[in-house]
């Protein structure tokens, strides 16, 4: 079975922010990476929020507001050795796009859903490729 560290984004390739970050920066780091979901940071680099997409465009465009104030705060994390099954339904059921991954309550990265797309394309293409297909047994007259 996968762990959840086999298909998460490692915090090494991750994007974060500061509670002091402005919702505007968030808004571009977004923009610039194509993500929509961004894990926060406190000074000594422990995950204290999450903020999303949908965090932005409900902060609006209005006046210079700061991250801590529209971040998920304290949010559920998985841990990267639990099992890819066990993330995806904690995700479904809990209603989540992402879960930051930790090991040991430090940061180790983050995965999404779109994670969980591209292990479900690749079981696909997998099981396409070992399925026979109807031509392959030949017609009835042939055995």
């Amino acid at each position: 079975m996968l762990d959840v560290s086999d298909i998460m984004t490692p915090r090494q390739n991750l994007v974060v922010m500061h509670p002091e970050s402005t919702v505007e920066e968030v808004r571009r780091a977004m923009a610039a990476h194509a993500i929509r979901h961004l894990p926060v940071l406190d000074g000594a680099g422990a995950l204290v929020g999450l903020v999303s997409q949908t965090d932005v465009l409900v902060a609006g465009n209005g006046e210079a507001r700061v991250v801590r104030e529209i971040m998920i705060r304290d949010p559920e994390t998985v841990d990267e050795r639990e099992n890819v099954r066990h993330a995806a339904l904690l995700m479904v059921r809990r209603k989540r796009s992402c879960l930051p991954v930790t090991r040991g309550g430090e940061l180790r990265g983050i995965v999404t859903d779109s994670d969980f797309l591209g292990v479900a394309i690749t079981l696909m293409e997998q099981s396409e490729a070992v399925e026979p297909d109807a031509d392959d047994f030949g017609s009835p007259e042939e055995l």
